[in-house]
């Protein structure tokens, strides 16, 4: 391994639901974490234009219905279901509320 990146949950839950709803990719919560380490991988790393990165993924989201992609199931896990919705629906909220 040459590189390695942590996200949390809800970097995770909110990269998901903003892959699904702009690209309209049915993926996981494995796909959305390792979408946050790539942009968070991209932003520290200063990778711009005329530059590729290449990521894999790997699930779908056909068994999380009921959960990362349910607004009562987020709220009732203790995660916060509107900072979620700004992060996919507001452009620059994400970099801005994970810090990147």
């Amino acid at each position: 391994v040459d590189y390695w990146v942590k996200t949390d949950d809800d970097e995770a839950f909110s990269a998901m639901r903003a892959i699904v709803r702009h690209e309209g990719l049915l993926i996981g919560s494995s796909c959305g974490s390792t979408m946050a380490g790539a942009y968070r991988f991209i932003k520290e790393n200063n990778i711009g234009k005329g530059k590729r990165v290449a990521v894999l993924l790997a699930d779908s989201s056909r068994n999380y219905m009921s959960k990362m992609m349910c607004d009562e199931w987020i709220a009732k896990t203790g995660f916060d279901v509107e900072s979620m919705h700004k992060a996919v629906n507001e452009k620059g909220f994400y970099a801005k509320h994970f810090k990147l």
